[in-house]
C-alpha cells in the first residue's frame, strides 16, 4: 500500500528501533487491506477484522486473537509436534515410494518433486485425515491461485482481469468450506482448531473462515518448497557441502538388526541440535535465496530513534534483500555461497555474523509464527534425501535457474524454469529400512534472533 510519503529503512539497528514500536508502526493495517483483497471475503468478514485492528483499544479484536492463536498453536510443545510428527511421517512414505525396485533409477523435475511432496506433507500435517489437498483438482487450483497473486491485487475488478486466478481461489475456498461444514477440521491440527474456534468465537460465517483459511494455505506453503529446492541445490552443487553434511548426519543414525536386515533410525531433533554444516548450510540458503520485504504503516507522527520523523500515513519498507548483501554487514565475502559462515566456532570467519542480520523470517511482532514447522520440514525433507539418495542434473551442470517471476507472496526466491535430475540410490542404503522420528519440540534450532540463546 503506497501513500504519499514512503520510507525505506535498511540499517539493521533502525529496523530494531521500527519492531519496538508494534502500535505507532503497524503492520495490522496493512496485512488487513492485502487479506481482504487475497481472500475477496465479505463486507461482514472486512468489519470484523477491521474492529479494533491495532488493538488501540487494548489486546482484543479478531485480528489480534487470530495471530496469538497462530502463535501458540505453533511455539514449540504438542501442537507443533503433533504437526511435525504428521509431516516427517509423510515425506519419509514418499520417499520409500520414490524408487520401488532397489535398481532402479528416476527422473525427476526437482522443483515440481519439492512442491507437490511439500504441499501433500504440509496440508495433512494441517488439515489431517480429510485434508482437502489431497483432491488433485484442489492442490492445483492453489497453486493456479498463487500464481495469479499479483493479477489480483493490482486490478480493481480482479473477477473480469484475473478470472482464472478468482476462479481457482474460489474452488479451493469451496473445499474449505465443505471441509468446516462437515467439521473435519476436528481431526486436524491444533493449528486448524484454534484457528476455525477463534473465528467462530467472533462471529465469522463459514464461507469467510474458508476464504480467510485460502490466505492461511498461502503462509503455510508458498516458501518451504521453494527452500527444499534450494538446500538441494546448493548441496548436490557442491560435493563438499554435501559430503560435511552427509557425515554430519550419518554419525547420528542408530544401526539395528532386524529379522529383514538393518534398520536404520534418525532423530531429525538430534539433528536440528547436532549439525552446525548443515544448519549453518541452511541459513546461508536463506541469506542468498530470500527476498522478502516487511512493511509498516505510520499511524501517527513519530521521532525515530530521536533522529528522523516519520510523517502520518507514510509506508515504511525493510527489505531483507538489501541487508542480506551488504559487504558491512557478511564481510568481503558477501556474495560468496559460504556453508560455514553460521557455524558456531567457525575461526575462519573474519567477520561474526550478526543474528539480528538474517532477516528470512521476518521480526520483533510479526515474527513468522510457523518458523519452527518450516525449518523442521526443510531440514526433514533434506536430511532424508541426502541420506538415501544422489542427485544429478541431466544435461550434467547445476546451472542455477533465474528468479525474476517470483511471486509477491513468497519470501523465498522461486526458479524461473526447473531442473531435471535423476535419483538414484546411495550405495549400500536401499536394502535398509529406514525410519524418521522426532523428539520433543523442548529446545528450537534458533534461525530468528529471538529463538536464539547463545
Amino acid at each position: 500500500m503506497l501513500t504519499s510519503k514512503l520510507y525505506v529503512v535498511s540499517s539493521i539497528d533502525l529496523i530494531s528501533s521500527v519492531q519496538r514500536l508494534p502500535k505507532r508502526l503497524a503492520f495490522p493495517p496493512i496485512e488487513a487491506k492485502y487479506a481482504m483483497n487475497i481472500c475477496a471475503s465479505s463486507k461482514e468478514g472486512n468489519e470484523i477484522i477491521a474492529n479494533n485492528l491495532n488493538g488501540e483499544d487494548g489486546d482484543w479484536g479478531y485480528s489480534h486473537e487470530a495471530y496469538a492463536s497462530m502463535h501458540s498453536a505453533l511455539a514449540p510443545g504438542s501442537g507443533l509436534d503433533g504437526m511435525n510428527r504428521v509431516m516427517i511421517q509423510n515425506i519419509a512414505r514418499s520417499l520409500d515410494g520414490l524408487l520401488p525396485c532397489k535398481s532402479q533409477v528416476l527422473e525427476i523435475k526437482l522443483g515440481e518433486w519439492s512442491r507437490h511432496e511439500i504441499t501433500m506433507a504440509t496440508t495433512n500435517a494441517v488439515y489431517g485425515r480429510c485434508n482437502p489437498f489431497k483432491d488433485a483438482r484442489v492442490e492445483k487450483a492453489f497453486w493456479d491461485f498463487e500464481n495469479g497473486l499479483v493479477m489480483i491485487l493490482i486490478n480493481r475488478l480482479p473477477y473480469l482481469t484475473a478470472r482464472k486466478a478468482c476462479r481457482a481461489r474460489d474452488r479451493v475456498a469451496n473445499a474449505f468450506r465443505m471441509y468446516f461444514e462437515a467439521k473435519y477440521h476436528e481431526y486436524g491440527s491444533m493449528l486448524v482448531q484454534q484457528r476455525y474456534n477463534t473465528s467462530v468465537q467472533h462471529k465469522v460465517s463459514v464461507d469467510d473462515i474458508a476464504r480467510f483459511e485460502v490466505g492461511g494455505s498461502l503462509a503455510v506453503l508458498v516458501n518451504t518448497a521453494p527452500a527444499v529446492f534450494w538446500m538441494l541445490f546448493y548441496l548436490y552443487s557442491n560435493p563438499i557441502v554435501l559430503e560435511e553434511c552427509r557425515t554430519e548426519v550419518e554419525s547420528l543414525v542408530l544401526h539395528t538388526k532386524t529379522s529383514n536386515g538393518t534398520r536404520k533410525t534418525v532423530d531429525i531433533t538430534s539433528v536440528k541440535q547436532n549439525c552446525p554444516m548443515l544448519t549453518s548450510t541452511f541459513q546461508e540458503v536463506l541469506r542468498h535465496r530470500t527476498l522478502g520485504v516487511q512493511v509498516r504503516q505510520v499511524m501517527k507522527d513519530t521521532m525515530l530513534d530521536d533522529k528522523y520523523l516519520l510523517k502520518k500515513d507514510a509506508t515504511i519498507i525493510m527489505p531483507s534483500l538489501v541487508i542480506h548483501t551488504d559487504p558491512a554487514v557478511w564481510g568481503s565475502n558477501v556474495s560468496q555461497f559460504d556453508h560455514t559462515r553460521f557455524a558456531k566456532g567457525n575461526k575462519s570467519q573474519s567477520q561474526k555474523p550478526n543474528p539480528k542480520a538474517l532477516r528470512a523470517f521476518g521480526g520483533g511482532t510479526t515474527l513468522c509464527p510457523g518458523r519452527h514447522f518450516a525449518t523442521t520440514e526443510i531440514l526433514a525433507t533434506v536430511v532424508m534425501f541426502i541420506l538415501r539418495y544422489n542427485l544429478t542434473p541431466l544435461d550434467g551442470r547445476w546451472t542455477p535457474p533465474k528468479t525474476e517471476k517470483t511471486n509477491i507472496a513468497s519470501v523465498v526466491m522461486e526458479p524461473d524454469t526447473d531442473i531435471r535430475v535423476k535419483v538414484v540410490p546411495r550405495e549400500g542404503t536401499a536394502d535398509c529400512e529406514w525410519d524418521f522420528k522426532l523428539g520433543d519440540s523442548d529446545m528450537v534450532f534458533g534461525v530468528a534472533a529471538e529463538d536464539r540463546h547463545d
